[in-house]
């Protein structure tokens, strides 16, 4: 009788998973622009016992500060919401609105704003901004920037671990908004014929742009 010889294949030796590291890193970076636009918020407030003639006096400045602001080229007016209120009972109502002038030009914006205020409207904030396109153009920058320092960052760590990077997972980018330099309310009053018109010194905007994601470590 034949016999079957049994026999077997050794099982192939599969290699194990390398071992990875992860770590979650964050870095911000910036980018530092300067302003090209100025922008003015004036007031217009009246009191009265009547509501209707506080409103009434309100929309005049307000009518009279457009008017104005039409009159010079650069400058762009807006106006915010009139509220009429009557802060208690048995006092007089206080009206008001806001106008907001901007333009690139500094000095046409605060002449202007220095001949309303003479006016009668108060001086409420004053800052420099940066405009749409210049303010795209850095959050790209400082995104990079940030990017650049992530990583440096993940290389600084892998040697200290004695480790390599092998590759960034799940990247998150979180642009914060442009920062403004406001003024300081005390050096915007300016009042009686003649007055100086109200100063802002310009200073540059920084932007920045954090930049996270997961660092992938593997033995080197």
């Amino acid at each position: 009788m034949l016999r079957r010889a049994a026999f077997s294949l050794p099982l192939l030796a599969l290699p194990a998973a390398a071992a990875e590291t992860r770590l979650r890193v964050s870095e911000t970076g910036t980018a530092r622009r300067e302003p090209d636009e100025i922008q003015a918020t004036l007031k217009a407030e009246f009191r009265n016992s009547q509501a209707a003639a506080a409103q009434g006096a309100v929309n005049r400045a307000i009518a009279a500060a457009m008017e104005a602001a039409h009159a010079v080229t650069g400058v762009v007016a807006t106006t915010g919401r009139a509220t009429a209120n009557r802060p208690e009972l048995g006092r007089e109502w206080l009206a008001s609105q806001t106008l907001t002038l901007r333009g690139t030009d500094p000095v046409a914006v605060l002449e202007l704003a220095g001949r309303l205020q003479q006016a009668g409207l108060a001086v409420t904030d004053m800052q420099w901004r940066l405009t749409e396109a210049p303010t795209r153009a850095a959050r790209e920058e400082a995104a990079r920037d940030g990017l650049r320092q992530l990583r440096a960052r993940a290389a600084l760590l892998a040697d200290e671990l004695g480790m390599q990077v092998s590759h960034l997972r799940d990247i998150y980018l979180d642009a914060a908004p442009d920062g403004p330099m406001p003024m300081m309310a005390a050096a915007m009053r300016a009042s009686g014929p003649g007055a100086a018109p109200p100063q802002l010194a310009r200073e540059d905007i920084i932007i920045t742009a954090r930049v996270t994601a997961d660092i992938i470590l593997t033995p080197r």
